[in-house]
């Protein structure tokens, strides 16, 4: 994905600074078997209310797969972050 342009859709985006922490929390998540992988696993854990932080890819294909997940959170009343990270910014640095 080097080279593209990000779907204006991904919104909000992260920096790379921001990118870099946000991986560090998945991969501390990952080790705690915290961590659920995927659009469905995203929306079971929003409709059960375990959900508090999510981190969305940039560089999806389609974007629009992922787009349903902020709305969801809206209407659970889930307090939650919702990050768009594009992963270029992990070759870059």
């Amino acid at each position: 994905m080097t080279g593209e342009a990000v779907n204006p859709k991904a919104y909000p985006l992260a920096d790379a600074q921001l990118t870099i922490t946000i991986m560090d929390l998945v991969q501390q998540a990952a080790n705690y078997k915290q961590l659920k992988k995927g659009a469905n696993e995203a929306t079971k854990t929003l409709n059960r209310g375990i959900s508090e932080f999510i981190v969305m890819a940039a560089d999806t294909e389609p974007l629009e797969i992922l787009l349903h997940l902020p709305l969801l959170a809206e209407d659970k009343v889930v307090l939650f972050f919702c990050f768009f990270v594009f992963f270029g910014f992990l070759t870059v640095l």
